[in-house]
């Protein structure tokens, strides 16, 4: 079994006293929980895939289940856009978009859903939720960003911490060397809208070739290159009733057994269900490394067989 994560341990000893006599209401405070029923709090992690499906859904639906069996939230688990109705959506306080792609969910289905967030219920999204509903203009503004590209080389890469106090962050070295993962280039920036948490050099990694130049994927023949300038790779933001927490890492397998990486997607599931406080106040970009929107430059040699 999985260790409680040190920075919670002692706010997480309040919260299982407050769960375990089916309170709905998190520690601090005693802020309610929207959206929580009675009883346990609940989370639905939501993994259904249109497009394509990351070998890694099975080990994190594995790791979600086991974060909720040691910190005191329970877990079910679907592939069934069927279960986005009002009435099941109201049992749960957070739902968890696991590595999802493209169109998962039908007018209604969105309906429910969007909804459900407006009146308070969380949304926590894990890596391949940004390349999910590109046309469905809420949950864009909801998860904060949208896929784009990424290198075709899944290799190792520097993070560097923006919030070193956030439950998700605060327990991370700065910087966090990953020693491979798949990392996202988005269309826009969430900068301005969300705070963020994270970010990544881009001086750390080989951006090119990506798969925007890809002959047999889907997006060819775009030819973007991957270079943001500014590049975010996690936030968090209170724009609707629910909050909402993004990470672009999770791609690899091994991630779901690694301390740094489940203890910040623990830490992000905590506060989206409000067992701990966070600070998801949209952050300044002033003073910060300048934006460069991923440019239409025509893949210029760098086609992949």
């Amino acid at each position: 079994m999985r260790r409680v994560i040190t920075t919670l341990a002692l706010a997480l000893l309040s919260a299982t006293t407050l769960l375990g006599c089916g309170s709905s209401s998190a520690p601090q405070g005693g802020e309610p929980v929207a959206g929580t029923p009675d009883g346990p709090l609940r989370v639905l992690v939501f993994s259904r895939t249109a497009g394509f499906r990351h070998a890694s859904i099975e080990a994190g639906i594995l790791a979600v289940q086991t974060l909720g069996q040691d910190n005191g939230f329970e877990v079910d688990a679907t592939e069934d856009p069927e279960q986005f109705t009002a009435d099941n959506l109201a049992n749960y306080t957070a739902v968890i978009w696991l590595n999802t792609t493209l169109d998962v969910l039908n007018d209604v289905q969105q309906q429910a859903f969007e909804a459900y967030v407006r009146g308070g219920g969380g949304y926590v999204g894990v890596h391949a939720a940004a390349d999910t509903e590109h046309d469905w203009p809420f949950y864009g503004e909801l998860v904060g960003a949208q896929f784009l590209t990424h290198p075709l080389l899944n290799q190792p890469g520097t993070l560097r911490l923006e919030d070193d106090e956030h439950p998700s962050t605060a327990h991370l070295p700065s910087p966090w060397q990953l020693p491979l993962e798949e990392y996202y280039t988005f269309g826009s920036t969430p900068r301005g809208e969300v705070r963020v948490l994270l970010n990544i050099d881009e001086s750390s990694y080989m951006q090119e070739p990506n798969i925007s130049c890809d002959p047999s994927g889907p997006t060819f023949p775009q030819g973007y290159n991957g270079r943001m300038g500014d590049h975010p790779m996690a936030w968090c933001h209170d724009k609707f009733a629910g909050r909402a927490w993004y990470t672009a890492l999770g791609h690899e397998i091994y991630l779901y057994q690694d301390t740094d990486f489940l203890d910040h997607l623990l830490g992000g599931i905590l506060t989206v269900l409000r067992v701990l406080p966070a600070n998801c106040a949209v952050d300044d970009p002033a003073g910060l490394p300048a934006y460069e929107p991923p440019m239409l430059e025509g893949c210029q040699g760098q086609i992949i067989p």
